[in-house]
């Protein structure tokens, strides 16, 4: 992910300090001043100045900008950044920066379109690339770089989706690991825990791609539509609109008090990826919860 967010965060300046005047760019600005070497190709609408040097009419379209103090840029005007505005800032570093080299992996598609194993997508999280995968290993031989309980925040959030932080402090008491040691043999599955016996990302979640590890090996289990190119995906449900309009008053207010824009819809989980089981239809909860009917 690029980090350089042009004039997001205007330091504490002086109510009338401008580059101009105190030389210094905002926190995390993009360098000026720097010469793009030949193979960096730029739209037209980005002028360079004659050696190709990057000056501040290079990304802005607000005349004489340097001069115009901090706090008085309209950050909101349509050429503060030219082409603009942009729905994300990416969008615009892109113009000049190409996507491909600053994308961040996808590191579960661990297999290329010939189903030839990506090793450096491996050792993202192993030491070493198992290349025996039809051996299954013993946990001691997995080689990870973190404890299993922790790898998954290297990329991951800790909230990634509902309920996850309280199931990552939860541990299973002695009832329910007997009938998590039933889900496992009824569905060929594992449901590994942490080794203070919590529940961990890796519990619900097979980080393989179908095809990495022996189909043999319980590890494998997950469900069966995945896309991971596609990731989750959901589709349009009539309670979108009835949930909308339950929600409006409170969000216009909140839109209200914080300036920004806030929507909530519903919409129901088509496909899932890098699950155990299905958690859509409650399958993968069951597996480890017992309800009264």
């Amino acid at each position: 992910m690029l980090l350089w967010l042009l004039g997001t965060g205007i330091a504490a300046a002086g109510a009338e300090d401008s580059y101009a005047t105190t030389k210094k760019l905002p926190p995390l600005h993009h360098v000026i001043g720097v010469v793009l070497p030949e193979e960096m190709k730029t739209p037209k609408r980005l002028p360079l100045r004659e050696d190709r040097e990057l000056r501040c009419p290079t990304c802005h379209g607000i005349e004489d900008i340097d001069k115009v103090p901090y706090r008085r840029i309209d950050r909101s005007l349509p050429d503060f950044l030219r082409g603009g505005p942009y729905d994300e800032l990416e969008t615009f570093c892109y113009e000049c920066h190409e996507e491909d080299k600053f994308k961040r992996p996808n590191i579960h598609i661990l297999l290329d379109k010939n189903g030839k194993l990506q090793e450096e997508h491996c050792t993202y999280c192993h030491e070493e690339v198992h290349r025996e995968r039809d051996r299954p290993l013993r946990a001691p031989d997995y080689k990870l770089r973190l404890p299993p309980e922790n790898l998954c925040y290297g990329c991951h959030l800790k909230t990634p989706h509902f309920n996850a932080l309280e199931h990552q402090d939860s541990k299973p008491d002695a009832q329910m690991k007997l009938h998590m040691k039933d889900s496992k043999e009824r569905y060929g599955i594992i449901l590994p825990l942490s080794r203070e016996g919590k529940v961990m990302c890796p519990t619900c979640h097979a980080p393989h791609q179908p095809g990495v590890i022996d189909a043999l090996n319980p590890a494998v289990g997950q469900v069966d539509n995945a896309d991971l190119e596609t990731g989750v995906s959901y589709r349009e449900h009539p309670w979108d609109a009835v949930v909308r309009e339950d929600k409006k008053a409170r969000l216009e207010t909140l839109s209200e008090q914080n300036g920004q824009r806030f929507e909530l819809g519903y919409r129901r989980i088509d496909k899932e990826v890098l699950l155990r089981l299905p958690a859509k239809n409650g399958e993968l909860c069951l597996a480890c919860h017992q309800f009264d009917e």
